[in-house]
């Protein structure tokens, strides 16, 4: 054995932060091939395909920046 540990505070830091990150690769996991994952969106996907519409953005030659507007 390496060593004892006299103060527990590093070691719950340290199983907190390792608990959290496997914790949330695995609801990661989950959620992209679980049950549900047929609810997932590819939103990268709509968003190429509104530019080929050419209806992402807003794309209609109007100024739509509001501080640029005159009334």
């Amino acid at each position: 054995m390496l060593g004892t540990i006299k103060d527990p505070t590093l070691f719950l830091l340290l199983s907190s932060v390792g608990i959290l990150l496997f914790g949330s690769i695995g609801y990661g996991i989950y959620t992209t091939v679980g049950p549900s994952s047929y609810k997932l969106r590819d939103t990268i996907k709509e968003h190429a395909r509104m530019h080929e519409l050419g209806i992402a953005h807003g794309h209609n030659h109007h100024n739509h920046n509001e501080a640029e507007h005159i009334h």
